[in-house]
């Protein structure tokens, strides 16, 4: 089927006795509360110019990078078409063209086999960035700047990744490639058991020894329940981040599980050992919680305070949906080291499942602590099989001169979460808060309006988005990335519904009429 287009206007957490389908539904309402602000107004405005793309098959994700190195970023769109086993992955490349994108794609590559999970970066010598697959036993990277599809692979050694197979039903980007660690990128290759670090040649540097936990079902021969194989296995690889843990200016390596965190720290030379140099024990899975498979521990090693060193905070859900517990501690770097029994900041809520993200708002170099709470009782599940709705609270914390986050939030509110129960997703795309739309310099929040449009609440440092600014009206189901391919200094869209065979690939370019704007003489929500 030929390309079409019409232009228009206008943290994981694991709690026992849950099916699949219903953590999925966790996991996206608690990233939809993070940035779900209450409804105001509702005037349409041509933020952005939209164009349909349409393409054979079942999309499963777009994306933009500057693929032929002419300083534009390009679009590729891959797409599934048929069941396995005769099923087949193509990616159709949208080159820029005088602005946007023309109707047909200017080629198309097909997706090797078993090929897992997908990033984007600029490794070998061909135009701009190529396309980097995690395999079995490699890395293949491919050269999307033309039909060719100039390919090179780099061996992984050792144990297989955790590409042991490709996603059946999806294909999603995950981080490959890290520019944390000197002029040239490195690669962290996750294995079934270690950490491959390699060079951006594809040079195997050094294998590291991070711990991992696997969880085994195996079906009784004699039991009254059939499945479809004789043992199922669901492998948790580390949390990874990347940055300076111990002061000396270089990049470290911090793996994470819900029981410990391993200090990769770098010598003189940049280089790693394979050995953790230091295990912290984290204690604080109950018994109960590590029997049954329940509670979680999330850690996450970012720079809170802008002192250019790795903070920590540790999350802590404790018991299921009727006896959750969550407490969430933050430690601040002090002269390379976390002290895990004197936390700088600790909240504490009994009955409520919650999730943490730290976000810089005010583009102040500080992050705040946005808190997400859920609460799970037999009034709130009738009250969600009722309205389709679930309700959840959000509250902001400040960072504080005195190292610590401020005891009461700066802003509270609560929020309902449309869901649709025919895929336990919300109704539109998952909010976003890491986008500038106006070109201000503050971070902005935008919506989906339970996939009736697009909703933008242009960052305030009084009112933290209480105000919805504008809004475009128009569907909006599926998944949204946000991103400034005609480099006019303006975010742009692309989005996708790989839920829906056949739904057009949207891509909006931002018109640069919000408030605050600075080429912007429209008062657009004003």
């Amino acid at each position: 089927m030929s390309a079409l287009a019409r232009r228009t206007t206008g943290a994981r957490v694991n709690v026992a006795a849950i099916g699949a389908a219903t953590r999925r539904l966790l996991r996206t309402i608690i990233v939809c509360a993070a940035v779900a602000p209450a409804h105001l107004s509702l005037a349409d405005e041509e933020i952005f110019d939209l164009i349909e793309l349409s393409v054979a098959g079942r999309v499963v994700t777009a994306d933009f990078a500057d693929f032929d190195g002419d300083g534009f970023e390009d679009l590729m769109i891959a797409t599934l078409e048929g069941l396995p086993p005769s099923e087949s992955r193509t990616i159709s490349v949208f080159l820029h063209d005088r602005g946007g994108f023309a109707a047909t794609p200017s080629h198309r590559v097909t997706i090797p086999r078993l090929s897992a999970v997908y990033d984007l970066a600029d490794l070998i010598d061909t135009p701009g960035d190529e396309l980097v697959l995690l395999r079995p036993d490699r890395v293949t990277v491919i050269s999307l700047a033309g039909a060719s599809g100039e390919r090179r692979d780099f061996p992984v050694a050792g144990a297989s990744t955790i590409a042991a197979a490709q996603d059946e039903r999806g294909f999603d980007r995950f981080k490959l490639v890290y520019r944390d660690f000197g002029p040239e990128p490195r690669l962290l290759i996750p294995q079934i058991g270690g950490l491959r670090v390699m060079s951006a040649a594809g040079e195997a540097l050094v294998g590291l020894n991070v711990a991992q936990r696997a969880n085994y079902y195996v079906a009784k021969q004699s039991g009254l329940v059939s499945v479809e194989s004789d043992i199922q296995l669901f492998l948790d690889v580390p949390k990874l981040s990347v940055g300076d843990v111990n002061g000396d200016g270089a990049a470290d390596i911090v793996s994470a599980t819900r029981h410990e965190i391993r200090l990769f720290l770098a010598n003189e030379a940049g280089a790693f050992n394979a050995d953790a140099s230091e295990i912290l024990p984290l204690n604080l899975m109950t018994e109960v919680d590590h029997r049954r498979g329940s509670g979680g521990v999330v850690s996450s090693a970012t720079d809170i305070d802008g002192d250019g060193l790795l903070d920590l905070m540790i999350t802590h859900v404790e018991g299921s949906f009727a006896d959750a517990t969550t407490t969430t501690r933050i430690y601040r770097n002090r002269n390379g080291l976390w002290r895990l029994d004197e936390p700088d900041t600790v909240f504490v809520n009994e009955g409520a499942i919650s999730s943490d993200l730290l976000l810089d708002l005010e583009q102040d170099n500080r992050l705040e602590l946005v808190r997400i709470r859920l609460k799970f009782n037999v009034l709130e599940l009738v009250e969600l099989l009722l309205t389709r709705e679930i309700d959840a609270s959000i509250e902001i914390h400040r960072w504080l001169d005195e190292g610590r986050y401020e005891a009461r939030p700066s802003s509270k509110r609560k929020i309902s979460t449309a869901i649709s129960f025919d895929t336990f997703r919300p109704r539109g795309f998952m909010p976003r808060g890491r986008v500038d739309l106006n070109a201000d310099g503050r971070m902005d929040f935008v919506t989906s309006a339970d996939g009736k449009g697009i909703e933008v609440y242009l960052g305030d440092t009084k009112t933290l988005f209480r105000k919805r600014t504008a809004v475009q009206k128009f569907a909006t189901g599926g998944r949204i990335r946000f991103s400034d391919f005609n480099r006019d200094g303006f975010e742009d869209f692309v989005l996708f519904d790989s839920q829906k065979p056949g739904a057009p690939v949207v891509v909006g370019r931002n018109n640069g009429i919000l408030p605050g704007s600075p080429a912007g003489a429209d008062s657009a929500g004003q």
